[in-house]
């Protein structure tokens, strides 16, 4: 089908892309393609298809942001030289979710550390009187928060002060949604070369997962378990969104999966206990709950082997659980979800999953080209962790 003809049916393909985990990043771009067409330098004013499906029209490339999830910084940081000098300020800052990652940042952009702050990491919807007093013009906001500002006279505000509002996604379906937010971004900032670069080595990183993938027939039993003694001990899990989606990419069966409607709920010690998975992924971060799996910028491997071992000994039962006696519980870093990097965890699940036939899968190497090639700050740390049980020892 030739690239016009996409242009009609942006819905039909995104909905096919989200039923096929083979091919998800060609289909990926070409949706973007279709929804933006080539791009210049000179190319404005243009008109581009958020992920709300909302058309967005920008007189020029956009040189004073706002971004509503600070943790949009990793996307913009990945495209831009210095994303910091084209923006006007954020809700909160990188620190409420990971602070070494803002030191990081900080270090490589002075600047970032007197931007203009408005609320803060709660949900709550920043007035558009607050938000015209910084004069962005454009609003990057996540895709998880348009039933609120649709919800509320927030858009029709921002719109008739003129004010654009650009919805993107590296949260909710990150295999299909990542490269679209990627590729928008990549052409209302002018720096669609480089987004089409990133976009290719992602992609080339998720073929690498297809390809050990090819033939199998089996689907372990996945327990996602999402930071485990944060909010609760026992056991917030993805069910249709997020790792659920990189779990059934790499062709896992997810125990959460048909509990309840929604992208997350907490299933019961008892329901996990009947499940017995075969493998446990644990979210993990810089978080300073003792009672949590700390991971991320500068953790130490230790601790985060440490902070595993003390989730196994304080639930009752999990000693007995066929992941546990098997050496299959995994701390995957939390913050996966916060930039455009999932195929890289999407590598780590498939070879905890499939160790057979994806073992030799290194995402640790491919964050650190990724980095390497494409961020300002390394990715020195614990992103992924496997715990060995004394069982698993012997």
């Amino acid at each position: 089908m030739p690239v016009s003809s996409l242009r009609q049916y942006p819905a039909a393909l995104l909905q096919f892309a989200l039923l096929l985990r083979r091919g998800w990043s060609w289909l990926a771009l070409l949706l973007s393609v279709a929804a933006a067409g080539p791009v210049g330098a000179d190319d404005f004013p243009i008109t581009l298809t958020d992920l709300a499906g909302r058309q967005v029209t920008l007189e020029a490339s956009p040189r004073h942001l706002f971004l509503d999830n600070p943790r949009h910084l990793f996307a913009l940081a990945a495209l831009l030289p210095d994303p910091v000098a084209r923006l006007s300020g954020w809700r909160g800052s990188l620190a409420g979710f990971d602070d070494e990652a803002q030191r990081r940042f900080e270090s490589a952009f002075p600047a970032l550390t007197s931007l203009p702050q408005l609320g803060g990491a709660a949900n709550g919807l920043v007035s558009a009187e607050a938000l015209a007093s910084l004069a962005p013009d454009l609003i990057v906001a996540d895709i998880s928060r348009y039933a609120d500002w649709q919800g509320s006279p927030r858009l029709r505000q921002l719109d008739a002060l003129e004010i654009p509002v650009l919805f993107v996604d590296f949260r909710r379906h990150p295999l299909v949604d990542g490269p679209r937010s990627l590729a928008l971004l990549g052409r209302a900032l002018g720096v669609s070369p480089r987004a089409d670069a990133l976009i290719a080595r992602l992609q080339a990183a998720s073929t690498r997962v297809d390809d050990c993938l090819e033939g199998l027939t089996q689907r372990p039993r996945v327990l996602i378990d999402i930071a485990p003694g944060l909010k609760v001990d026992c056991c917030r899990s993805n069910f249709d969104s997020g790792l659920a989606d990189l779990v059934a990419d790499a062709e896992g069966d997810n125990i959460a999966a048909g509990f309840s409607p929604g992208t997350e709920n907490v299933l019961s010690p008892e329901a996990v206990l009947a499940s017995d998975p075969d493998v446990i992924i644990a979210t993990a971060a810089r978080w300073r709950s003792d009672d949590s799996v700390r991971a991320g910028f500068g953790v130490d491997p230790a601790r985060t082997q440490q902070d595993l071992a003390a989730v196994v000994a304080r639930r009752a039962g999990w000693p007995a659980l066929s992941a546990i006696k098997a050496g299959r519980l995994h701390a995957l870093w939390h913050g996966y979800h916060q930039g455009p990097f999932a195929p890289v965890a999407l590598q780590a699940i498939a070879g905890w999953l499939h160790p057979q036939q994806c073992g030799a899968l290194d995402p640790q190497a491919t964050l650190t080209a990724l980095y390497r090639d494409f961020m300002p700050i390394a990715a020195d740390g614990t992103f992924q962790a496997d715990y060995a049980s004394e069982a698993a020892r012997l």
